[in-house]
């Protein structure tokens, strides 16, 4: 009876709903049809016979009904789905290091081999697989499925096939670290998203907690706790900063004249080694030189507390013309157990060149600061002078061969030979000269001869206010503005017109550095920033500055006249770039008042300031292109941009399509495809590309000159991102702020063997599994059943001769 009952409450029907009504409508409307029509037709026949045709019909009409409505059968049974466990095991890189012993006798074993060596000895995973399946998932930058280990006894669907793995994969070979960045955030999150469930007992992080990737680790608490899902943190390695020193940075110029001192400063950095005295090394060989690096110097420093920089400074005279590979080594002078090595040195690349710079010194009178200027440069050995003071009449004396006197501005062919020009107070009439209109209607003068040499040759410029001709430019009537609008370009600051010679000026005012000009290496006096800023403390300062108290955008203020009087503070020294070269402006003539501190400090100044502008003239490194990348170092992966300024043999913007530029990469092979420069639309001359830095090391560019043998450089290097190493201590807060967020608990491989498996408790639940339905009416008996009835309904109409 049990049995027939079970038969009966499988039984269903493959039409359903307004489908089934249909067809039983349909088989009640036919079977009353049947039954009026076989009431008409045997009215002479006795009932019974009348019956018995009925019946017949109406038992056709009902098997054809039970086959219309599909009755079938679906068998059912009970099964147990398995609880499940989630391993999320971390290899980043920076499971890869090593920490200190407590007893600081030592290193551990690396963060990944420890938590390999823990699946395999711990009884952890056998005990886990008595009750669970255990899904194994690694992570660094994105969660990927590996393995699943499936519990000793498993009960599965008959027939069905059980792929899952009954022995543990390779820890040591699946947990080598790999990963550049750790995003703990993301990945808890997808394999949520993949795994909640009701069987589900909970996620076991095997990770020391370097979320430096992604979003915020935190955030996952609503998700895991909106899932029920609870997070068990097992965390992994020292919570105490590791031992680390970093040469964050080597900062040196890329071109020099020879015997121009310079200065390669090392920023050092570095956790767990305060107070600790550290040796800092420079070594050096020429370019292409064989064999090892020579130690040329050698200083003692000590970080005053974690991540907070120090800086050291090393003074180098070149001697000859070359190119020199100079390094910084910086060690500990005790030995100690580092976290890394290869982050404790970098190389720069410096050419000591030897041609002089030109420069052409251009006066409005013979002022004072003209005077000690012009005696300066002459005496310096590596610059070629020229001069035009704009008062001298023709068989004006000379005090040597070696200086030119001018007696009006260089045509283009000789001021684009110059390296710098110094502007006191000229009369800029006289620079303009004769104005005339261009093919294009621009107006070509001296002054926009002037701009252009700046903007496309790199040209450096001193633009030195006066009592005389600046006030006259600063209020030149509107209808002469236009002749003179480059010039206005080229300065920094906004001339303003209300100057007066008026005011008392029998006191001096010091001068007041701003920030950026505390940190310009061309403004120290001397060598130590220190001693320098007491130097300027000294200065007295200078009587009267031409009050422009407005810099442009994107011009830097270096100082400014600490005049009380005044209603703003005029400038005294600014700066900016015009296209790919440098203006400098000052404000006064009377920095040689600074001799009255020491001579050597204004000349030092002054040779600094010309070296300063001077500079965009030696990198460009030929007289017609110019290489111009943003950085000297990129992290790896980064895109690359270069610009170039190129011209043709008359000295005007270059025009083509794209030009060939030569990379090569770290290892001397060249990039492929090779890289091409794009002309821009918009500036003429002007040329684009960019490209992916994808390894590690030194970058060399070359830049062949069109119709010409010179070959323009550059170079730039390209570093391994450090995040898996700027906070590498195990994030304890972190993983326990997941376990509470989460309702699970913060594990360590000391206690996980005894408290995990009584926190993951057995999730496994029965459900009703249903077979494929068995259909009931597709059966050859039914059919045989059918044609039965109607034979017997056809038979008996033939002999009762209704037929």
């Amino acid at each position: 009876m049990a049995a027939w009952t079970q038969f009966w409450a499988g039984i269903e029907f493959g039409r359903s709903g307004w489908s089934m009504s249909t067809w039983i409508g349909g088989f009640a409307a036919l079977l009353l049809l049947a039954g009026w029509l076989y009431r008409r037709d045997s009215v002479e026949l006795h009932w019974g016979w009348r019956a018995w045709l009925t019946a017949l019909r109406g038992l056709a009409l009902l098997v054809l009904l039970v086959v219309a409505l599909q009755p079938q059968q679906r068998e059912s049974r009970t099964a147990e789905l398995d609880s499940r466990v989630v391993f999320l095991l971390d290899t980043s890189v920076s499971m890869g290091i090593r920490d200190e012993l407590a007893d600081k006798k030592g290193t551990a074993p690396p963060r990944a081999e420890q938590v390999a060596q823990f699946l395999k000895q711990s009884p952890l995973l056998e005990t886990l697989r008595q009750t669970h399946n255990v899904a194994l998932y690694t992570f660094d930058s994105r969660p990927q499925q590996q393995q699943e280990l499936a519990k000793k006894v498993t009960s599965v669907i008959p027939g069905a096939t059980d792929k899952k793995s009954a022995s543990p994969p390779d820890f040591t070979e699946l947990l080598k670290p790999r990963g550049l960045e750790t995003r703990i955030g993301e990945s808890v999150l997808e394999v949520i998203r993949r795994e909640h469930g009701e069987t589900l007992a909970g996620m076991v992080l095997f990770t020391d907690g370097v979320n430096n990737a992604g979003i915020d680790a935190a955030l996952v608490v609503d998700a895991a706790r909106a899932e029920k899902v609870k997070l068990f943190p097992l965390g992994v390695g020292s919570t105490a900063p590791p031992i680390n020193i970093q040469l964050v940075d080597v900062q040196a110029p890329t071109h020099v004249h020879v015997g121009d001192g310079f200065t390669l400063s090392a920023y050092i950095s570095g956790q767990g080694m305060t107070q600790r005295p550290l040796v800092v090394e420079l070594l050096t060989k020429k370019e292409g030189e064989e064999g090892e690096m020579t130690v040329l110097q050698e200083k003692e420093t000590q970080l005053l507390a974690d991540g907070v920089p120090v800086t050291v400074e090393f003074e180098y005279i070149p001697t000859e013309a070359v190119k020199r590979l100079f390094r910084i080594r910086v060690k500990p002078k005790q030995p100690v157990n580092e976290l890394i090595t290869e982050d404790n040195e970098d190389s720069v690349k410096v050419e000591v060149v030897e041609d002089p710079t030109r420069v052409l010194v251009i006066a409005g009178g013979p002022m004072r600061d003209f005077q000690f200027v012009k005696n300066l440069l002459y005496r310096d050995k590596s610059v070629k002078l020229d001069v035009w003071l704009q008062t001298a009449v023709p068989g004006y004396s000379q005090e040597s061969e070696e200086v030119t006197y001018l007696f009006g501005f260089p045509q283009r062919d000789e001021l684009f030979k110059y390296d710098a020009v110094l502007a006191f107070d000229p009369n800029w009439d006289l620079v303009a000269g004769e104005t005339k209109r261009g093919e294009k209607g621009e107006i070509e003068n001296g002054t926009t001869l002037l701009a252009e040499w700046v903007y496309t040759h790199a040209g450096g410029l001193m633009l030195i206010s006066g009592d005389v001709y600046t006030p006259e430019l600063a209020s030149v009537a509107p209808e002469n503005r236009e002749r003179l609008q480059k010039l206005f370009d080229l300065y920094p600051v906004l001339l303003d017109t209300s100057f007066s010679d008026d005011e008392d000026q029998a006191q001096p005012w010091p001068v007041e550095f701003t920030r950026d000009g505390l940190e310009a290496g061309f403004l120290q006096l001397s060598d130590n920033p220190a001693s320098s800023a007491t130097s300027w403390q000294d200065f007295p300062g200078i009587f009267k500055c031409y009050p422009a108290k407005t810099a442009k955008s994107g011009a830097t203020v270096f100082a400014r006249f600490a005049d009380p009087r005044a209603s703003a503070p005029p400038i005294l020294l600014a700066s900016q770039y015009y296209g790919s070269g440098r203006v400098l402006y000052l404000g006064s003539p009377e920095l040689w008042r600074l001799r009255s501190v020491e001579e050597d400090y204004y000349d030092r100044l002054w040779i600094r300031m010309l070296r300063e502008i001077g500079q965009g003239r030696l990198l460009r490194g030929t007289n017609r292109a110019l290489l111009l990348l943003d950085r000297k170092s990129y992290p790896i992966g980064s895109t690359v941009q270069v610009r170039a300024r190129v011209l043709d043999t008359q000295l005007k913007p270059y025009a083509a399509a794209k030009l060939p530029l030569e990379v090569v990469l770290p290892g001397g092979r060249p990039q492929t495809p090779r890289v091409e420069l794009v002309a821009d639309p918009l500036k003429p001359g002007d040329f684009t590309a960019q490209f992916v830095a994808g390894v590690s090391g030194l970058y060399n560019l070359k830049l062949a000159v069109p119709d010409s043998v010179d070959v323009v450089p550059g170079a730039f290097s390209v570093k391994l991102p450090n995040l898996e190493f700027d906070r590498p201590e195990q994030n304890e807060s972190l993983l326990k702020l997941l376990a509470r967020g989460s309702g699970g608990k913060y594990v360590t491989m000391e206690n996980a063997a005894e408290v995990l498996p009584k926190e993951l408790t057995n999730h496994s639940r029965q459900t009703t599994v249903f077979e494929m339905p068995r259909p009931l009416w597709d059966r050859a008996w039914v059919i045989y059943f059918l044609v039965a009835v109607l034979g017997v309904e056809w038979l008996t109409r033939k002999l009762l001769r209704l037929a």
